[in-house]
């Protein structure tokens, strides 16, 4: 049965297959009941978020401090959301039904802080070894900023990444990485945050790097 919600005439309970409810000091609605079908397009959204999700999970530490600061639309949105909406569908390829991830579209932080010039990565061994000019003079650079490092093994979606790593004026920092049984595709990126985490740059993709087991 449904109510009035007071003198602005919003409805809460149930009208039909609809059920409507007070979530964060406004009225929403959802369907109730099952599914009989849904569109293409309906399914198509779906799969991007099933795409999209569990890279994105695995990087909630990370995301956290990169969108910390990150204006929001909306004041119930959070760090993982606004990480969706970045990524969910301008980093996803394909045609439905074959979507993946575009790695390089991929935005892990965002920020006024000026982004890595330059940044180059190798890998030497079980390490990733990240390079970058420090671009001191660059507005709103700070010699402070600490470098944060992410590395992504899509085959079996582990990650590893850094925080708060070497100063902007380093110029480079090393991210260790685990000991690989088979040959590892590794994808990669860069940014920085302030000493004092107010503000990030947005993140920089620095490229594919595959670990060849005949060259452990």
């Amino acid at each position: 049965m449904a109510k009035l919600d007071g003198a602005s005439g919003n409805f809460i309970g149930r009208i039909g297959n609809m059920v409507y409810y007070l979530l964060n000091g406004k009225i929403v609605g959802r369907t109730i009941g099952k599914v009989e079908s849904y569109s293409d397009k309906q399914l198509e959204i779906q799969m991007r978020t099933a795409v999209i999700s569990p890279f994105l999970k695995t990087l909630n530490d990370f995301i956290r401090i990169g969108f910390k600061n990150t204006p929001k639309e909306d004041p119930n949105w959070n760090f993982y959301n606004i990480a969706m909406s970045l990524n969910n569908p301008q980093a996803i390829k394909g045609t439905y039904p074959d979507l993946e991830i575009n790695y390089e579209k991929i935005i892990l932080s965002e920020g006024a802080i000026p982004s890595p010039k330059n940044p180059h990565v190798l890998l030497n061994g079980n390490i990733l070894e990240f390079t970058w000019d420090p671009d001191v003079d660059a507005k709103g650079a700070d010699n402070r900023d600490q470098v944060m490092l992410l590395a992504w093994f899509p085959e079996t979606e582990k990650t590893v990444f850094l925080t708060s790593g070497a100063r902007r004026t380093d110029g480079k920092e090393r991210l260790k990485l685990p000991s690989f049984k088979d040959d590892t595709i590794i994808e990669t990126y860069i940014s920085f945050t302030a000493d004092d985490r107010t503000d990030v740059s947005t993140s920089v993709y620095t490229g594919q790097l595959i670990w060849k087991k005949a060259h452990a």
